[in-house]
């Protein structure tokens, strides 16, 4: 029979002091024992035995791997694999985003036409439009008789008050400036 060895017990030197970081409090006692790699002295609990300083610890974990950014732009536009048919600037075509090889080269390249964007003070400037739409409409609907004419005017009421709330439509521009 082997017998088992018994293990060292290597006791580290540990002091008490008062608390100088801003996370202790400075009235409190604190243990610090030194690093069992470095020796430098470390915070720890009353009942470690041994303790590894933080330097250490980074210097033995391997650092953060991050992400490397892609080297190749993606040259398809956004949702084009919801498109019903997509063909590429290399020529591969696309159907619901599967691609179809045995049409490659077949077909024009898909032109994508740019949404153009309303900035923030456009936008503040259609709505204060829109605003003052809404108060000739309304004084326009105090004065209509007829029912048939009404509703047109609540009709217009209804669709400036969207554009109040900030939801522009897309022919908005042109039916703003055509009446």
């Amino acid at each position: 029979m082997s017998k088992k060895k018994a293990k060292e017990i290597i006791v580290y030197k540990s002091y008490y002091a008062k608390g100088t970081s801003w996370s202790q409090n400075t009235e409190r006692s604190y243990r610090y024992m030194e690093c069992r790699e470095c020796g430098d002295f470390t915070v720890c609990g009353e009942d470690t035995t041994a303790v590894t300083c933080n330097a250490c610890c980074q210097a033995a974990c391997d650092p953060p791997v991050l992400k490397q950014p892609k080297s190749e732009r993606i040259t398809k536009p956004k949702g084009w694999h919801f498109m019903s048919e997509y063909v590429d600037t290399e020529g591969n075509v696309y159907h619901k985003g599967v691609e179809q090889p045995n049409l490659k080269g077949t077909l024009e390249t898909t032109v994508i036409k740019k949404k153009e964007r309303v900035s923030k003070k456009d936008k503040q400037k259609y709505k204060w439009l829109a605003a003052e739409k809404i108060g000739k409409l309304k004084k326009q609907l105090a004065k209509t008789r007829w029912k048939k004419d009404k509703k047109l005017v609540v009709r217009e009421i209804k669709y400036f008050t969207r554009i109040v709330k900030g939801k522009l439509p897309t022919d908005y521009l042109e039916r703003l400036y055509a009446k």
